[in-house]
């Protein structure tokens, strides 16, 4: 797609579905434009490294997000917290239809953006505290959330395979997220709750997993990682003590801060450092 084509969806996006708008990688560049950290080169995926601090540059005004689209060929990163978003996220065709079929509910119509593997459903947040990336009982269906603190590649990008992110019918308007997908997504995920002397000891551990785990899921932006590794920190102390094991601990941190906004790797990164630091 070219770049005037890319810059009329950037200005649709904005004017018809009050999108914030960032500029991420594009897969025709003949380098990443991601802006990665240091010690932490592009991982060889094309097209979806936001090219600055997503969550910083994202706006709502088109002669921002033209000026920044204008310094080359880029995809658009939509932020879904700014925009209030909830996106559901397609690993595989049809995984969120067989959720719905499972649970014997409609998906409603709403506007729907075909990618490389599946879908990505758009809905409004609800009402209330908005909800964040985790999948609630979704999880292990093939399906990724994006709401608070995460971020989306935009109609009219271009995926590494060369697929176009296209909406299946720009005239059908986003729908507010159905009652009973709140419900999911705020429901613990299966398995998530460990029985007494299965990972973890009882007693006073769980108060200190809840308690570090509320930390990472109250961070503010540019305070996440941070946040993330204090928590790594004080679990690793608890699985040295022997009062958890470490496949549990890695698996509460990673899903609080992928949950929190941050990314996989990102994530990993900062708990196997934690684990390194107090001997874990």
């Amino acid at each position: 797609m070219s770049r005037p084509d890319i810059e009329a969806c950037a200005v649709w996006l904005q004017r018809h579905l009050g999108a914030y708008l960032f500029t991420v990688d594009h897969p025709g560049l003949p380098h990443c434009a991601g802006a990665h950290r240091p010690g932490q080169p592009c991982d060889g995926s094309r097209g979806k490294h936001p090219c600055g601090r997503w969550s910083r540059d994202s706006t709502n005004d088109p002669s921002e997000i033209l000026g920044a689209l204008a310094r080359g060929l880029r995809n658009l990163g939509i932020d879904c917290g700014k925009s209030g978003y909830l996106v559901v996220d397609e690993d595989s065709p049809g995984a969120f239809e067989a959720y719905t079929g499972s649970v014997g509910e409609p998906i409603p119509a709403t506007f729907t953006v075909t990618t490389s593997k599946g879908r990505h459903i758009y809905f409004r947040q609800p009402p209330g505290e908005p909800l964040g990336n985790g999948r609630g009982a979704l999880a292990g269906r093939g399906i990724d959330i994006r709401g608070r603190g995460g971020f989306t590649v935009g109609p009219g990008s271009i995926h590494e395979t060369g697929v176009v992110y296209a909406p299946v019918d720009s005239t059908i308007l986003m729908a507010p997220a159905p009652g009973w997908l709140v419900t999911a997504l705020r429901s613990a995920a299966p398995g998530a709750a460990a029985p007494a002397g299965a990972g973890v000891r009882p007693g006073s551990v769980y108060g200190r997993l809840r308690g570090a785990v509320a930390v990472v899921l109250d961070a503010k932006v540019g305070e996440r990682n941070n946040c993330l590794h204090w928590a790594a920190c004080r679990v690793a102390e608890m699985v040295a003590d022997g009062r958890v094991d470490q496949a549990t601990a890695t698996d509460v941190l990673t899903r609080a801060g992928e949950e929190a906004g941050l990314g996989p790797s990102e994530v990993q990164a900062t708990i196997n450092s934690a684990l390194r630091g107090v001997g874990a």
